[in-house]
């Protein structure tokens, strides 16, 4: 005779209890999305009267870029900007951060310790606090209305983070991998970019992934360095919709979503490698 268990009652109830509060977050989080993408096809006066309300029918002139243009927004110009800035500065920033995270984890190197407390210590000091004196450095070098004086910044302030995260990583990656590696032959260099950098794309991913949205975002850096329109990223460029007397709700809510596409694509590019850890069956015994 199977013995009642004082557990069973509660844990259908536990069960439902935590499905609902996850629908209940998944809610919170994906409505903000599902209204963007619906005021994108109402009129500017029907945005503003009737906040909430599904729209009446598709107005599609919000995603006329020849409109855009009339208002000098050049949403193309700017995205392509965003693009740009965005590719180069997370290239350069996992190509640093890995080198740097994977010497200071598994290579024997006097006072290596050191940098992790500087990387910790830049963590700390506020991005926005160094913008007056980069800005007249970036004078100077006349990189004003140039993609590189955003690169240059967006890579420099992302160091830290993707350092601190890949290092904690590489710490865990077998040594016994790296050892078979060098056993057949394998240079240091190869060992890194043949067998680690391969394993370890999970990681890799997720640091890109989180650095790309904030990249992706960053506004101030660009306002104060892009003031030419044709030098524009996406976020600024979006304020162009925003008047003195007048903002033009229905265009804003279009570019709006015109500019998450490209988070959304590259994160469904790269989220397959995100579970992607250590094989455990690598070495057989």
């Amino acid at each position: 005779m199977a013995r009642f268990k004082s557990n069973d009652i509660g844990t259908p109830f536990v069960n439902a209890l935590i499905i609902f509060v996850l629908c209940i977050w998944v809610i919170m989080q994906l409505y903000p999305v599902f209204w963007l993408f619906m005021s994108s096809f109402k009129p500017s006066l029907e945005v503003r009267a009737k906040i909430f309300a599904l729209p009446r029918s598709l107005y599609l002139e919000n995603y006329n870029f020849a409109a855009f243009n009339k208002m000098n927004i050049t949403l193309h110009i700017y995205l392509k900007n965003s693009i740009v800035v965005a590719a180069f500065s997370l290239t350069f920033l996992t190509i640093v951060s890995v080198l740097a995270a994977y010497g200071i984890a598994k290579l024997k190197v006097i006072g290596k310790n050191i940098f992790i407390v500087a990387f910790l210590g830049l963590m700390g000091v506020p991005v926005h606090g160094l913008m007056i004196p980069i800005f007249y450095f970036f004078v100077r070098l006349h990189l004003l209305d140039n993609v590189i004086g955003l690169i240059l910044p967006y890579t420099a302030f992302n160091v830290p983070f993707a350092v601190l995260i890949l290092q904690s990583y590489f710490r865990q990656f077998p040594d016994d991998l790296i050892d078979a590696a060098r056993i057949d032959g394998c240079s240091k260099r190869m060992t890194l970019f043949q067998v680690v950098i391969p394993i370890s794309l999970g990681a890799i991913s997720s640091v890109c992934i989180l650095n790309f949205i904030g990249i992706w975002n960053e506004f101030l850096f660009a306002l104060v360095m892009m003031r030419d329109n044709a030098a524009k990223t996406l976020p600024v460029g979006l304020m162009g919709f925003k008047g003195r007397y007048v903002v033009q709700w229905g265009p804003m809510m279009a570019a709006l979503v015109i500019a998450i596409i490209p988070t959304i694509i590259f994160y469904f590019i790269f989220h397959r490698n995100l579970m992607k850890g250590i094989s455990v069956g690598a070495i057989k015994g």
